[in-house]
């Protein structure tokens, strides 16, 4: 094995000089892991003046500054790029960072936006308000619309987005015919894929400019990061996120992006898993007269169930259950039976986590879904008797205490 290789002999240099200089470097061939290295920096250091001065081209691939890349985030681009089907990606702070980076790469003042009602809401916000701030229009669309998008498209529509399935209510939209009716006008298609993942529908492949990820979720799949992702297969394009990214400012950690390829790792364990526990559970809710609903695009009644057979490989433990309506404390009750599920926004981890909330909200009016208590499930790698024991207990509660309040007021 060859023995490291020092930078520089410091035999002739003062003691405060000794101890900020750089010390040994790995020799790669002498020490392989099965990781990607953690090169952390803010100062990229060159050799001479040529090399200093080449880091200012707008084509210059190199290292620069930390903030604009290191070897560990590059790897972790390069891995999501190949991953989704493209030839570049690029890593943001977080999955709304990465939306507001695409459109603000696309649109200028005038332009138009359109984006599905079913879209996540701190995206929603981003449209319009600060976007709208801009002097861009921001426009949302029924998400069932599918090839009759095109009637909504004109001149001033730059950019078009998708999210497939939505947040919160997981309607599956016809993405290949919606990014068809894009490119017909030469708009910008972009797709927020995080529900489903590479590992379910790669948007690229169906003819989506833009693909988008919050790695917070599925890949870092532990509940202690925040990132996202875009990726895809224009060289221009990319220079543009690229451009964008480094003018506002926009950069991730080696440290994260480690972290991230730690759950890349085992993350098509982990969302079989899920799944599979999912599809018992909700076989189990489905069973039970007091749910209403599932929100799943497994469940043949959903909107987009047949586009989902159709377009997408797998599917997330992640749906919405609806019960009949119920006043807060009932609903307080049965959260306060859960044990194993924690209440929390995210989904996509190890933990199970449920969701309270109204997917009505800000939202034109949906026909489909009956008015009543919400809750977002995500399912995570507990054991499922544990899980199916907190919802049956909480389901329990809130008849509980249904049945009280309605033989109270008569």
């Amino acid at each position: 094995m060859k023995p490291f290789r020092i930078l520089r002999r410091m035999t002739d240099r003062g003691e405060d000089t000794k101890h900020v200089a750089p010390g040994r470097d790995p020799d790669p061939a002498a020490f392989r892991s099965l990781t990607t290295p953690i090169r952390r920096a803010s100062t990229v250091v060159f050799d001479d003046l040529d090399s200093f001065e080449a880091r200012a081209s707008r084509l210059y691939d190199g290292y620069s500054y930390g903030l604009y890349g290191t070897p560990t985030s590059r790897a972790l681009e390069e891995r999501i790029a190949a991953l989704e089907g493209g030839s570049r990606a690029i890593v943001l702070p977080s999955g709304l960072a990465a939306i507001a980076l695409a459109t603000l790469s696309v649109v200028r003042c005038g332009d138009r936006v359109l984006f599905p009602d079913s879209m996540y809401g701190p995206a929603k916000e981003f449209f319009g308000g600060l976007l709208e701030r801009l002097g861009v229009e921001a426009i949302p669309y029924p998400p069932e619309i599918g090839e009759a998008i095109a009637e909504r498209l004109d001149d001033r529509v730059r950019m078009l987005w998708m999210e497939s399935p939505g947040s919160q209510t997981f309607e599956v939209q016809d993405v290949p015919a919606i990014a068809r009716a894009a490119k017909a006008r030469g708009i910008v298609s972009a797709a927020d894929n995080t529900w489903a993942s590479h590992l379910g529908f790669r948007p690229l492949d169906h003819g989506v400019d833009i693909a988008m990820q919050a790695l917070s979720k599925h890949a870092g799949g532990h509940g202690d990061l925040v990132m996202g992702s875009l990726a895809v297969s224009d060289e221009t394009l990319f220079r543009r996120l690229k451009d964008s990214a480094r003018v506002l400012g926009y950069g991730v950690s080696a440290d994260d992006c480690a972290l991230c390829e730690r759950g890349l790792m085992t993350m098509p364990l982990r969302l079989r898993h899920s799944w599979a526990t999912a599809r018992s559970l909700i076989a189990y809710l489905s069973s039970r007269p007091d749910v209403l609903r599932i929100l799943h695009p497994s469940v043949p009644d959903h909107p987009g169930h047949a586009i989902w057979r159709r377009d997408h490989r797998g599917a997330a433990g992640v749906f919405g259950l609806l019960l009949p309506p119920a006043d807060r404390e009932a609903q307080r009750a049965g959260l306060a039976e859960m044990r194993t599920i924690k209440i929390g926004a995210s989904w996509g981890g190890v933990h199970s986590l449920i969701a309270p909330g109204d997917p009505r909200r800000n939202r034109a009016p949906i026909p489909w879904l009956p008015e009543g208590i919400y809750w977002r499930l995500s399912i995570g790698l507990e054991d499922e008797a544990d899980l199916r024991r907190d919802l049956a207990a909480a389901l329990d509660a809130i008849r509980t205490r249904r049945r009280t309040t309605s033989k109270i007021a008569g």
